[in-house]
């Protein structure tokens, strides 16, 4: 029997009909994205494979996972090609091909963001595994370091990890982005338990989805983008750690921004935290802009070691600003002159 109703299947049928052509062409655009795959596409997509929704920062690393994250200047040669490896309880590590650090009675939690992380250079170029290097076999460093965290989700990665990895120190780099992060951070923790779910469900569908990353492609191209590579890259001798330390500023020059702040009050619980398990915290805080001043200032009035520093472009990405192998070489040389000097001070090295 035929239809006698007047009309094509679209007049008769127009929302199903709409849907299924929209759903069509949908999935036409996301074979053709596959299909040519843009580099800035690749990284968006790369980079939510990663990551993860975090009810606590915003976002976190995702356990187990290995991607090639790439950007490229415009002349086609790599602003930054870097894997990130994470291992199975979703931390920093070199390769998939160990299950995470090796047992140890102590170790250093190195927490804190990108700079932490090692932003733009492979896992072994980070500055906490050359610090593990250094420090090996008497302490072992987990990098804890998160792109996007500030203290609340640094400190609360350290403190999810610290009955199977007990620390006997913490280091906190500390980047002047922070504060913004962590106000971010408190914003999402805010959040209900439906509202949680549906964020949940939309980084799953990002996740599997080209489409669904090209606003994300077009952001990441805009923040990354960059000029031609520099036609000759000059050589600076690493400096000594001492030539990262930065002046002790005036007090009066860090009255900038006062506390309570989510993330001063995040440092202060991590502080009794620590000082609960016997651990320390020296806290890093990278360069003189006001919110570094301002950092240094709190934990000096609260008792928490800090010191002021910053890495020389020399030693950092071009036109990217994240520090370098070299850079990342040169921190680690500095934390592990400051660990030192605060046990020497504690009477625990002769």
């Amino acid at each position: 029997m035929t239809d006698a109703r007047p009309g094509g299947r679209f007049e008769r049928h127009p929302r199903l009909t709409g849907a299924g052509l929209l759903a069509g062409a949908l999935l036409l655009a996301e074979l053709a994205l596959r299909l040519v795959a843009p580099l800035p596409l690749v990284f968006a997509h790369e980079m939510r494979r990663a990551h993860r929704y975090s009810r606590v920062a915003r976002v976190d690393l995702r356990p187990s996972q290995s991607v090639r994250l790439r950007i490229d200047r415009s002349d086609g040669q790599a602003l930054f090609d870097f894997e990130l490896t994470t291992g199975p309880e979703g931390f920093r590590i070199g390769d998939l091909a160990g299950s995470g650090p090796p047992p140890a009675a102590r170790f250093l939690h190195a927490i804190g963001d990108s700079y932490t992380m090692g932003w733009g250079v492979d896992g072994a170029s980070s500055y906490p595994a050359r610090l593990a290097r250094r420090l090996a076999p008497e302490l072992q460093v987990l990098n804890l370091g998160v792109d996007g965290f500030g203290a609340i989700g640094a400190t609360a990665k350290s403190r999810g990890l610290a009955d199977r990895y007990p620390p006997a120190w913490a280091v906190y780099l500390f980047s002047p982005n922070d504060i913004d992060d962590d106000e971010r951070a408190a914003g999402v923790a805010r959040r209900g338990g439906l509202e949680h779910s549906a964020h949940e469900i939309l980084d799953g569908l990002r996740r599997s989805s080209y489409l669904a990353g090209v606003p994300f492609a077009l952001r990441y191209r805009l923040q990354f983008r960059a000029g031609p590579a520099p036609a000759v890259v000059a050589t600076t001798p690493a400096p000594s750690p001492e030539a990262l330390l930065l002046p002790e500023p005036p007090p009066q020059t860090a009255a900038l921004r006062a506390p309570p702040l989510p993330t001063f009050s995040a440092l202060l619980q991590y502080r009794d935290f620590l000082a609960a398990r016997g651990a320390r915290l020296l806290v890093l805080a990278l360069s003189n802009q006001p919110e570094s001043l301002q950092a240094l200032r709190f934990c000096r009035e609260h008792g928490i070691e800090a010191r002021l520093f910053d890495v020389p472009p020399a030693l950092r990405i071009p036109d990217e600003g994240h520090f370098g192998a070299a850079g990342n070489e040169a921190v680690a040389g500095l934390v592990e002159r400051l660990l030192r000097e605060g046990r020497e001070r504690a009477g625990e090295l002769e």
